[in-house]
């Protein structure tokens, strides 16, 4: 389990996959253009880019995408001042009143850190898709919580390390979070890489609530909402599940224990059905590893079913994959088959 844990991944037609299916006759080219010409624009007067970046589009949904593709490509994750935070944050974790007092000079840090330089965490991300949203007169709110990673709100809930936006578009909320989209740190060469994934613009909140946990229950726009204990205890889903919309269904938790020879039972939403066709699974027992191709499997109304039999006893990590790229991960205990006394 601890091999599992320590794994390093790269920060992925039906409306349970995305909602940006609410906007499928709106063609967000236009948005995404402005956007780009606009790169590198400074942040030194935030009504000015707002208006550039909005004044020529028609709905709120296009000047929304506007505003969030630039914040995406132009915005750097600053991993050392991270680190930082992080260590306070854990330092006055039963501290309330000193939190509080620490935060409000950390606000000013972060804002002085995104005007001069570009550079922020989760936090300044989310601030300046509000700041932009607001000053273009769409209503956004900035949703604080939990992000799951390989080291982090496993098994139970630590601290709260993670923000990202709700905004309001045609009087219905959803969810979207720059941080994730714009690209991740490689920590061996000390550098924010650039890697814009789309999935995170309007996904569903099923798919977010995979990843993400906010404090206030009402953001996870969920009529069945999960409970934290579900949300800790559930597979590991990585940003390529968004960027493809694959949600995984099944099993629903990270860790599962079956007998020998038993099977696990893999339930998939998949938004295009070509993708079913790169979709494997990777198992591995200590230094060993196999890859397992999708042969018997079942696809109907969006949904992919497929099993695995385990017939050796172990510990065992599965991850499922599309390519190159990890959708979710599960860790399976299989036991040796009980004796039927007679």
């Amino acid at each position: 389990m601890k091999r599992f844990l320590f794994i390093l991944v790269a920060l992925v037609g039906f409306s349970a996959i995305s909602q940006q299916s609410d906007f499928n006759t709106i063609d967000f080219k236009k948005a995404d253009s402005i956007s780009e010409f606009y790169n590198h624009t400074a942040l030194k007067n935030l009504p000015v880019l707002a208006h550039n970046l909005t004044f020529h589009l028609d709905s709120d949904v296009e000047k929304f995408r506007a505003i969030y593709k630039w914040v995406c490509l132009n915005i750097e994750g600053d991993y050392g001042f991270y680190l930082k935070t992080t260590r306070k944050r854990k330092k006055f974790k039963n501290d309330s009143l000193a939190f509080t007092n620490w935060n409000k000079t950390l606000q000013k840090k972060v804002f002085k850190q995104l005007v001069d330089n570009q550079k922020t965490i989760c936090s300044g991300y989310a601030y300046l898709i509000k700041e932009l949203a607001a000053l273009s007169g769409i209503e956004c709110e900035i949703v604080n919580g939990y992000s799951r990673s390989p080291s982090s709100q496993i098994g139970e809930l630590g601290g709260a390390n993670h923000s990202w936006n709700a905004v309001k578009l045609n009087n219905k909320w959803y969810l979207v979070d720059a941080t994730l989209a714009s690209g991740y740190f490689n920590v061996n060469e000390n550098k924010f890489v650039k890697n814009y994934n789309d999935g995170y613009f309007l996904a569903s909140p099923e798919q977010f609530s995979k990843s993400h946990f906010p404090l206030d229950s009402k953001w996870l726009l969920l009529d069945d909402k999960p409970r934290a204990d579900e949300f800790v205890n559930g597979p590991m889903v990585y940003g390529s599940s968004f960027k493809y919309k694959i949600l995984p269904i099944f099993p629903q938790n990270l860790k599962n224990e079956i007998l020998k020879n038993d099977y696990v039972v893999f339930k998939l939403k998949v938004f295009d059905e070509n993708d079913i066709e790169e979709i494997e699974l990777i198992i591995t027992k200590g230094s060993s590893s196999k890859v397992i191709k999708l042969v018997d499997y079942k696809y109907e109304d969006g949904l992919l079913e497929f099993k695995h039999q385990f017939n050796k006893k172990g510990s065992f990590d599965v991850h499922l994959k599309k390519g190159n790229d990890i959708l979710a991960s599960y860790s399976v205990i299989v036991e040796k088959e009980k004796k039927i006394l007679i």
